[in-house]
């Protein structure tokens, strides 16, 4: 997991780093978490990268009139967590818990690396809030499409940070609202640990339709730069989920 945390300025150091008031179980190991700062001087075009090109428009998005603070920053404080098969997860409660401390000693915005979800610093959740995989996971559609069929990306990001494979779906702008909520619905199972073991792994989408997870062997996620394995969800016959919406059996009276 990592996280990014921007700041006008070098940060203060009057913030305590308490457990109990930054949400950080007293249970979990600070010392797996590695906080390292870095000034835009240090090597302003990769500093500037994080608010530049594809991500420029996520960061817009999600930060709205908070942009400027982006903006300003010439700092990023990089919370990084590397584990081999954690018991819980606990890990995510020490790097939000940590980014909770970095926006009490001055820094305003918070980068999600793997999710791609920019939020100001004072947005972070409460130290007391239960885990929402809507927070920790992103769905995104991609409208623009190269292909010759015109099937458009969907797919998530962040599901890295529960070592697992993210998801990706090649549907239309039609079927986005049959594949989206059940897009949501697997990422939440497979971050509460469902395993999408292979050849396939079989989703129940309503009764009597199966879709399945499948490997990528199209390299899907590379192209989507989705820096993580990916897993592909195809239809009953294999196929890519384009039309899927008109190919479902006439409901019953």
């Amino acid at each position: 997991m990592v996280l990014a945390a921007f700041s006008r300025g070098p940060l203060g150091v009057d913030a305590t780093l308490s457990r109990e008031r930054f949400g950080i179980p007293e249970t979990a190991p600070l010392e797996v978490a590695e906080v390292r700062a870095i000034a835009r001087a240090a090597d302003p075009q990769w500093f500037d990268a994080w608010r530049g090109g594809s991500l420029r428009a996520i960061a817009e998005r999600d930060l709205g009139t908070q942009l400027a603070d982006l903006d300003a920053a010439d700092h990023v404080h990089v919370i990084a967590l590397e584990l081999a098969n954690p018991a819980d997860l606990s890990y995510l409660q020490v790097a939000w818990g940590l980014a909770r401390q970095l926006g009490a000693r001055g820094a305003t915005t918070v980068l999600d690396v793997h999710a791609m979800t920019y939020r100001a610093a004072a947005a972070i959740p409460p130290a007391d809030s239960d885990l929402d995989v809507s927070r920790e996971v992103r769905v995104i559609y991609e409208t623009d499409s190269s292909r010759a069929d015109r099937a458009h990306a969907m797919h998530t990001r962040g599901l890295r940070k529960f070592g697992a494979p993210d998801l990706v779906a090649l549907c239309g702008d039609a079927d986005a609202r049959l594949v989206g909520p059940a897009l949501v619905e697997l990422a939440g199972a497979v971050a509460r640990g469902t395993d999408l073991a292979l050849p396939r792994h079989a989703i129940a989408v309503a009764p009597g339709i199966t879709w399945y997870a499948v490997a990528d062997e199209h390299q899907l996620g590379a192209l989507l730069q989705l820096n993580n394995a990916a897993r592909v969800i195809v239809d009953g016959n294999g196929h890519d989920l384009l039309g899927v919406l008109e190919r479902l059996p006439p409901a019953k009276n």
